[in-house]
This record gives structure tokens, C-alpha cells and sequence, in this order.
């Protein structure tokens, strides 16, 4: 029972801070006039929901680490820098939104959730950092897939006893914190691109995005290998 308990807990966390992130993406292609083809939560087969409105097609898939939002690229194209800005920033602020939300219902007064909130999303980065060159946080500290999901079950020694609502805010303010690495195919990536897109010719800029999709994707492939190994080595 316990065991059903914790993967329910986890499936619930990610689903929540998946479906948010991404949700937040269509809302905001939504508003640019970017209509939305096809809405996914979870990896591998699914279940399929054809003609939902708003969202067109929707894929549910049991494994619910990963998810995305399919739009129509070609007319998100034709919008402005400030427009396709807005729509990768849409996951974030989603996510923000949906930690403070979580945090007042748990009794935050509004200004506290909101302000924890910002600090955590724009200034997390900072503080990692200023914590490693301080040694009170170490690369160790980093947590993958695995260590969250223990986090959401109540298994992790770091925030045992912690509300499960918390933990989900919390990790909601780090996907958005995450993504705001310059880095693509994250959010912060796109925007870069879409900045290259802005200063260099047609040419040049595909070059250079080229080059930048790559060396993201292998990063981030990277990092998402050694947070996995991180996480099964403190099991």
C-alpha cells in the first residue's frame, strides 16, 4: 500500500509540474495567435484523444517524466522576437504561478509566496553558485529524475517530513529555474536563438543555431546522465 501510495505521489508531482510548464507554453501561443496541434504528458504508448478543443490531439502516457507541447511552428515563426519571447518564457511563469498558488493555499501570506517565489525562479542560479564557491553546496546537491521522485514520495533525507504540496511548489520553481538556462531546447535556449535569429542574416543565423541546438542538446544529455548516476550512487 505504501509503495502504491509514493508512485501515485510521484506520478501526481509530475504530472502536475509537466502539464503546468507546458500548458503555460499553449496559453501563451494561445495569445500571440499561435493555435496549439498537439498536447503531451508522459513518454512511450498512450492514451489518445483526438478533436479536444483548444488543445486539438492529447497524449497521456503512464510514464509522465516528460511531456511537451506541439505548436504551429510555421506561424509561430512569423511572430515577433517579443512574441515567441513570450511563449518560451509562457512554461516558466506557469510554473511560478503554480508554486505560488500552491504555497498560499498551504497559508503564505501573498507577498511572502511571491517574493520566495521570484527569488527561487530569477536568482536560483546565483545563489547554486555562490553556495559552491562558498562550499555549502557541492555538485552532489544536484538532484535528477530519480532523487525527485523520491523527493515526492517522502523518501529523500533532505526533505523528509516536508508538506508533499511544498515539495511539488518547490520543484515547480526549479523546472522554471532550470529553464531558464541559455541552453537549447530549453526555454532560455530558445529565446537565444530567437535573439541570433533577430541580429544575423537568414544564413548565418541558421549556422549559428545549428551549432547552438547541438552543443545544448549534448550538454543537457550531458548533465541529465550524470545527475541519474549522481542520484542511483546515493541510493
Amino acid at each position: 500500500m505504501d509503495i502504491i501510495l509514493a508512485i501515485l505521489k510521484i506520478m501526481l508531482g509530475f504530472a502536475i509540474i509537466i502539464g503546468v510548464h507546458e500548458l503555460g507554453h499553449g496559453v501563451a501561443a494561445t495569445l500571440v495567435g499561435v493555435k496549439i496541434k498537439k498536447f503531451s504528458l508522459g513518454m512511450g504508448p498512450g492514451f489518445k484523444f483526438k478533436n479536444v478543443p483548444w488543445l486539438n490531439e492529447v497524449v497521456i502516457s503512464p510514464i509522465v517524466i516528460g511531456g511537451y507541447v506541439m505548436l504551429d511552428d510555421e506561424a509561430l515563426e512569423q511572430k515577433s522576437f517579443w512574441q515567441k519571447t513570450f511563449v518560451s518564457f509562457g512554461g516558466m511563469l506557469s510554473n511560478v504561478m503554480c508554486a505560488i498558488i500552491i504555497l498560499i493555499c498551504l497559508g503564505w501570506p501573498i507577498l511572502n509566496a511571491v517574493s520566495l517565489s521570484l527569488t527561487i525562479w530569477l536568482g536560483g542560479w546565483l545563489i547554486f553558485i555562490r553556495g559552491m564557491n562558498s562550499g555549502e553546496v557541492t555538485s552532489n546537491d544536484m538532484a535528477g529524475p530519480v532523487a525527485i521522485g523520491q523527493m515526492l514520495a517522502g523518501t529523500e533525507s533532505a526533505t523528509a517530513g516536508m508538506p508533499y504540496w511544498f515539495i511539488v511548489a518547490f520543484l515547480s520553481l526549479a523546472i522554471a529555474m532550470f529553464n531558464l538556462l541559455p541552453m537549447p531546447p530549453l526555454d532560455g535556449g530558445r529565446i537565444i536563438m530567437d535573439m541570433v535569429k533577430l541580429i544575423f542574416e537568414p544564413v548565418k543565423a541558421r549556422v549559428i543555431n545549428t551549432i547552438l541546438a547541438l552543443t545544448g542538446t549534448i550538454l543537457l544529455l550531458t548533465l541529465l546522465i550524470w545527475v541519474v548516476f549522481n542520484d542511483i550512487s546515493k541510493l
